[in-house]
């Protein structure tokens, strides 16, 4: 076996959480996976050697931060990666990536639902990915949420946008509004992250990014500071000549935008409210949300024998308030006040239409 084979076998071994990586191990996984004895400890030293400067020819700035990427720890007894997410080697290339998306867009009819496209989608994102990441430094958050199949308006310009995140570098974005006769603005900003959403009445593609005034020498990323654009509504993405400094704080996660959302679209003057709602035990939702949380902050509490209550903390906006009205006949609103009102107000309008 070359030795650039066995390296990518360690590799893998590291990408395996449930593997413990020491000598022994590694001894015994190669004599009884792949026939090769007397694996040797000054072998084994000199591969760890290798595959730590392969990982810092990947990631340099990762090892300025961090160090070395590959370390032993003592109380374990076993070597690790620092983080989940590097590895020495590609798990595939970019051709082997390429290749099986083309052959799976070949026998699309073999999908339902439009499956197949959606797996020519995450696999081609997957590869660019992987070509960014050799020219650019590794992001700590990951650049594109891909979550519904199909095709989306606005892909032609999800490259682009992709590349400046991972070069973060800012653009203009010349853009329209939803209406025909909307006409076209310019926005300067750094785009940080690429969404897909299911709103329920259609699945986009949306870009988060931080607005720049033209006059600005160094910017602060800030997370209260981002904004939400559609793709569909972006006509063409330019680059800027005079790039500002970008300041970006090492924990800075742009997901985080919507981690008091329900849905997408946030409001400057919005706050996380304590919501409090109650459900039957009988109730087909209540299984259900117990697999698949409402969002991320809910707490379920016994109430008594024949009702739960459900804690949330959300931004009460009209997704939210549309979940509730949706609803209506499982689960009831408790406090707070105005979100009841809300609820009962849409709920009369509902019965005004059908009256």
């Amino acid at each position: 076996m070359l030795a650039t084979d066995r390296l990518k076998i360690l590799n893998g071994l590291f990408l395996q959480k449930a593997f413990v990586v020491n000598l022994a191990s590694i001894s015994s996984y190669l004599q009884d996976e792949h026939d090769i004895p007397g694996y040797s400890e000054r072998t084994f030293n000199r591969d760890i050697r290798e595959l730590k400067e392969l990982l810092k020819t990947r990631y340099p700035t990762l090892q300025d931060t961090f160090g070395e990427l590959l370390r032993f720890s003592r109380a374990t007894g076993n070597y690790l990666y620092i983080r989940d997410d590097i590895s020495a080697f590609p798990t595939f290339s970019d051709r082997e990536l390429q290749q099986i998306a083309s052959s799976i867009e070949a026998n699309k009819h073999l999908f339902s639902g439009g499956a197949g496209e959606g797996v020519v989608n995450k696999l081609r994102a997957i590869a660019l990915e992987n070509t960014l990441s050799q020219y650019h430094e590794v992001l700590p958050w990951s650049a594109i949420e891909l979550v519904k199949d199909g095709a989306r308006s606005g892909a032609d310009v999800m490259p682009i946008i992709l590349e400046n995140i991972y070069a973060k570098r800012v653009v203009d974005f010349s853009h329209r509004g939803l209406s025909s006769q909307s006409k076209q603005k310019q926005t300067r900003g750094l785009p940080v992250l690429l969404k897909e959403y299911n709103n329920g009445w259609y699945t986009g593609w949306y870009v988060l990014f931080q607005p720049v005034s033209p006059d600005e020498v160094q910017i602060k990323v800030d997370l209260d500071q981002l904004q939400l654009y559609a793709l569909d509504r972006i006509v063409q993405v330019n680059p800027v000549s005079d790039q500002p400094i970008v300041r970006i704080h090492p924990d800075f996660r742009p997901a985080d935008y919507f981690k008091n959302c329900l849905g997408l679209f946030r409001s400057s003057s919005l706050t996380a409210t304590k919501i409090r709602c109650r459900l039957s035990k009988d109730s087909w939702m209540l299984n259900y949300i117990e697999k698949y949380p409402i969002h991320t902050s809910q707490e379920i509490n016994l109430s008594n024998d024949s009702w739960v209550e459900i804690q949330l903390n959300l931004e009460i906006d009209q997704e939210v308030i549309n979940f509730f009205l949706r609803y209506a006949q499982e689960i009831r609103v408790l406090e707070p006040v105005e979100l009841v009102q809300q609820v009962k107000m849409g709920l009369e309008k509902g019965q005004e239409v059908y009256s």
